[in-house]
């Protein structure tokens, strides 16, 4: 199988997570990685150009074979993508392959019309989403079970913790703050002059680079997590799966509170999560700092079940898993 290693020509916050996703899946013996170059680009545009002269669409790929098969035939496509990104895959389009796999990440429901297009037109084999719901909707919609739920994962050697006597952040709230939450908590931190960063105003960055983004995480007492559906209603509508986020946050020895989607509490085997108590969050969150060491057997817990279980290795070996299946036979046609 050839994996087309393009992580660094993506613009995201998590590319370098995606590169460690791709060097994972590249240390299986079967996997070889695909690059362009300038021959490659070269037979693109020439089919490009063969394409809109006879109006002839690119061949799909639908193998007839095991779909198992597809990891071991070099003719295969392995694809990591953000979303149904046709401008990132369309050149690939045109590479001769035997069967094409995808790994997607934000396959929302207001996407799931693109997606069943996309993976349609490009004749893909099996498509790897990072929710759970998502796969479920899309099979559905599609009437084939080719998406599968594979969680988002992580190269634990990128995070870091500080010493617990060395953390100096109380509470911190990345990304897109849960707002009702912040309503509740952030006047009582200030009073009680606990150290809480946060979203100042949107898109504001609190760490304005990677390194000082694990240092701070690092540095953290508590993380707060919930689920995109939650802060990112108008984009994940009723998806509710474990972000990256999470894990993250466990890598770096940090007590969550928020709330656990329930795919991550079946995926865990126990409840990771701190759940906020809605009616004395104020009163929770004063008694967690102040009692912070009684919840350090948790994080242990999380820190060695993310190390252990919850790798990009990991996840690769569950697609891998999901491939050689009895159910998964065959590499369902898309089109």
């Amino acid at each position: 199988m050839r994996l087309i290693v393009h992580a660094d020509a993506q613009r995201d916050i998590f590319v370098e997570d995606l590169m460690h996703f791709e060097k994972a899946i590249l240390q299986d013996p079967d996997v070889r990685p695909f690059r362009r170059t300038r021959l490659t680009d070269i037979y693109i545009r020439i089919k490009r150009k063969w394409s809109s002269i006879t109006g002839q669409k690119p061949a799909t790929a639908c193998a007839d074979e095991p779909a198992c098969g597809l990891l071991k035939e070099p003719k295969s496509l392995f694809m990591i993508l953000m979303g149904p990104d046709k401008r990132s895959f369309e050149p690939y389009s045109y590479i001769p392959a035997s069967g094409r796999l995808i790994y997607m990440f934000d396959a929302w429901p207001k996407n799931y019309e693109k997606i069943s297009r996309f993976v349609t037109e490009y004749g893909i084999d099996k498509v790897f989403v990072s929710a759970s719901q998502s796969a479920a909707d899309l099979n559905k919609l599609m009437s084939k079970n080719i998406f599968h739920y594979v969680p988002e994962g992580l190269d634990p050697i990128l995070y870091k913790s500080a010493g617990y006597d060395r953390k100096d952040i109380d509470v911190l709230a990345m990304g897109r703050k849960y707002d009702d939450y912040h309503e509740k908590i952030k006047g009582h931190l200030q009073q009680h002059q606990r150290t809480y960063y946060y979203e100042l105003e949107k898109g504001f960055l609190i760490f304005p680079d990677r390194n000082q983004f694990i240092d701070g995480l690092s540095r953290s007492k508590i993380s707060i997590c919930a689920p995109s559906s939650i802060t990112h209603p108008e984009r994940s509508g009723h998806v509710e799966t474990m972000t990256m986020r999470y894990l993250q946050s466990m890598a770096s020895k940090c007590l969550i509170v928020g709330h656990a989607p329930k795919e991550m509490v079946e995926l865990f085997g126990y409840q990771p999560v701190i759940e906020i108590d809605w009616k004395d969050p104020t009163g929770q969150i004063e008694y967690l700092l102040q009692n912070f060491d009684l919840h350090i057997p948790l994080i242990e817990r999380n820190y060695r079940e993310v190390m252990t279980k919850h790798t990009w290795a990991d996840r690769f070996s569950q697609i891998k898993h999901i491939l050689c299946s009895k159910n998964s036979n065959k590499a369902a046609c898309a089109n």
